[in-house]
């Protein structure tokens, strides 16, 4: 990113005069418009990392400085600020003449109780965990949201359990929500534990929906999962070809609107791929279709055996 740097210009030994530079701020040089030459290295951008707007239309400061981390719209406002201490001979020092504490050396306990401090702390593993998911802002949000609500009711978290089971249970609801779905098995290998906390994590979102739901007066709704929504990215993992892709969608549309087929989303999902990958004569075999969706061999197998005599249907 190039910008312009004053009206005035600076001088320059080369065109022996005052010309207009500009500022490289990928390099850090200020470089003369007229004969390119550098006349300063190494350029330190001393305004802020990004703009806040506060002072937008009403004063002639554009750039307010930031101090501090960005704001969590989910925590309390005076959560994340500065904490005060002091050692004993300071507060001794403090006293002054009626023996009370100085105004200015009064201890300020802005860091919050320890709930809140454990709040940050799931924020902090949930975030996490959805970085290592490659799942976007909305959905790590939407998850904080969850997470806040759940402790916020009256019966509170689920007791006896493992948080990071609780931080997936939320980031499965977020998914389901914002219409991106991610498996049992996707989200438990983001835990601790790794897959073997697959059945943890379906009981606590079968909890925090009855949780929550009872706290609204309304059952809480997770969305409908369509096949669909795990296509494209099982066909990613897999290694399917754009034309490849395009049939398996086609095929689940069909399902879609002609079949009533009862099985889970992502069970049908992996079939019709592996159906795509036998009928283009590919070298993935089951077992590699079962790797990369995360979907059982036996399950795959008996999904495809169900599917294979509407095979002209699905596919044309």
């Amino acid at each position: 990113m190039h910008d312009v740097a004053g009206d005035d210009g600076l001088y320059c030994p080369d065109c022996h005069r005052a010309t207009p530079v500009v500022l490289d701020h990928t390099t850090g040089d200020t470089i003369c418009t007229e004969c390119a030459l550098v006349l300063e290295a190494r350029y330190i951008d001393e305004t802020s990392e990004w703009r806040t707007f506060a002072n937008d239309g009403g004063s002639d400061d554009r750039d307010p400085n930031r101090v501090g981390d960005s704001g969590d719209p989910f925590l309390p406002d005076q959560l994340g600020g500065t904490t005060i201490t002091y050692s004993a001979p300071l507060k001794t020092q403090a006293k002054n003449a009626a023996g009370e504490d100085a105004p200015l050396l009064r201890r300020l306990d802005v860091a919050g109780a320890s709930t809140e401090k454990s709040l940050v702390a799931a924020f902090k593993s949930i975030a996490d965990m959805a970085d290592r998911l490659g799942l976007v802002a909305t959905i790590r949000d939407r998850a904080k949201e969850v997470f806040k609500k759940l402790d916020e009711a009256p019966k509170g978290l689920p007791r006896g359990r493992h948080r990071d089971a609780v931080y997936a249970a939320c980031l499965f609801i977020a998914c389901r929500n914002e219409g991106m779905p991610r498996t049992y098995k996707e989200l438990a290998s983001v835990t601790a534990e790794g897959v073997a906390a697959k059945k943890e994590i379906g009981r606590l979102t079968i909890l925090i929906k009855k949780h929550l739901g009872e706290e609204d007066g309304k059952a809480m709704d997770l969305g409908v999962v369509r096949a669909s929504d795990y296509l494209r990215r099982f066909g990613s993992r897999v290694g399917l070809g754009h034309n490849e892709v395009r049939a398996a969608g086609a095929a689940v549309r069909r399902l879609e609107e002609c079949l009533d087929v009862r099985r889970n989303p992502e069970s049908i999902a992996a079939a019709i791929i592996y159906m795509v990958v036998q009928r283009a004569g590919g070298s993935k075999s089951l077992r590699d279709v079962s790797t990369a969706t995360g979907v059982a061999e036996g399950t795959i197998s008996a999904a495809q055996k169900e599917l294979a005599p509407h095979a002209r249907t699905l596919f044309g």
